[in-house]
């Protein structure tokens, strides 16, 4: 039998019975977050914005979402994975599960980007496929951000690298929520603090690198994979997840607002505007986004109602890993069928960008629909277990 890994459901049983089982609110802050990151995409294209001074300040503010978003992305991860971690489960279910998850859109979207590239070429800002070939089977086995190299690292699926940090953290969520499981309840935020002090230390590290062939974001192409893409380097910010829920589960939260929470986010956000880049990226705002999350889960703990947690923005979010994925083959189909000198008036900027993620939804929604359930439904567990479930008990 193999080993298991979950503590989540035992500790929310023993600690309070009112607390939920599945946070609906996370699930529509997933969207938010996706859609962070496409405005980072989209308002980056010169048909997204006119030029001038109130569109570069637009696109300045952004920029930095995209970053945010993902980091969202990483922390929610954690919380989300412990929060929902099965009492009987094992290390190989587990994995089996976000497999299934993840690969199959990331295979569909990897056959859609191939041929964007074909097609569009280096009009479009991709590099010839050839030049994306030794890319090819790290991309297929989800450890490209791993390699030093920029293009490589961002090669095919551009936001793919993403996955290749997220195959880290399942790989070692078994153990670290094992280990963290042992933490004494009242030492959980020491933990905190000396995990956010590990994410503030690698911007240092990364200086000890060398620049890099290439400036990128105004860091060396080096420092900007250090601190950003080497999955590595991210896997703290899985670490403030997986321990925010404990402190949760243990009930040891302080009792933080949601709406207070954002408004340190919002803080946060803005501080990381007028900091250095090697902090703006993921530093400057680990710690709003690590107090944000327990804030928006304990509005359903709480009460039960949010705004995240309306139909319509749970939808969003259950589809949002999929609207991540293609977005921006969503944003290069209309810049294409516009044209690449076409100069927006700031009418139809909104009419593009709105049109843009329309297109990106049903995409999304499609690949959602057809790809990552019936995936999950056919192969995320073992037959054995598919027939238990189907059984009345």
């Amino acid at each position: 039998m193999g080993k298991k890994v979950a503590t989540g459901q035992l500790e929310r049983a023993g600690s309070a019975a009112s607390m939920p089982a599945q946070l609906d609110s996370l699930t529509g802050l997933r969207w938010i977050a996706a859609f962070m990151v496409f405005l980072s995409h989209v308002f980056l294209l010169p048909t997204a914005l006119p030029q001038g001074p109130v569109g570069d300040s637009i696109r300045t503010v952004t920029s930095l979402g995209g970053y945010v978003g993902v980091s969202v992305f990483f922390v929610l991860s954690g919380f989300v994975l412990t929060w929902s971690a099965r009492a009987s489960d094992t290390a190989p279910k587990f994995w089996r599960r976000r497999f299934f998850k993840i690969y199959p859109n990331h295979f569909v979207a990897f056959l859609i980007a191939t041929a964007f590239m074909v097609w569009l070429g280096q009009n479009f800002g991709f590099l010839p496929v050839g030049e994306q070939l030794p890319g090819l089977v790290p991309q297929l086995l989800l450890v490209h951000a791993w390699i030093p190299d920029l293009n490589l690292a961002f090669s095919f699926n551009l936001v793919s690298w993403s996955l290749s940090v997220e195959a880290l953290f399942y790989l070692c969520f078994p153990l670290l929520l094992k280990g963290i499981s042992r933490i004494r309840p009242e030492r959980l935020w020491y933990w905190v603090a000396a995990m956010a002090a590990l994410v503030f230390c690698v911007p240092q590290l990364a200086r000890l690198l060398p620049a890099g062939e290439a400036a990128y974001e105004g860091l060396g192409s080096w420092e900007y994979w250090f601190i950003y893409v080497l999955p590595l380097s991210r896997l703290a910010e899985f670490v403030l997840g997986i321990l925010m829920a404990r402190i949760v589960l243990t009930g040891r939260w302080i009792r933080v607002p949601a709406w207070a929470a954002g408004l340190v986010f919002l803080g946060g956000y803005a501080v990381a505007l007028n900091v250095p880049k090697n902090y703006a990226i993921v530093a400057a705002t680990v710690i709003p986004i690590a107090l944000l999350i327990p804030a928006v889960a304990m509005a359903d703990v709480r009460s039960g109602r949010s705004w995240l947690a309306t139909p319509f923005m749970v939808w969003l979010g259950q589809i949002s890993y999929a609207f991540y994925l293609v977005h921006f083959f969503g944003i290069v189909t209309v810049v294409y069928l516009l044209g690449w000198e076409y100069q927006p008036t700031y009418l139809t900027a909104a009419g593009f960008v709105l049109g843009v993620l329309a297109l990106g939804i049903l995409l999304s929604a499609a690949l959602h629909t057809f790809v990552e359930r019936p995936m999950q439904r056919r192969f995320g567990t073992s037959k054995k277990a598919r027939v238990a479930e189907a059984e009345p008990a």
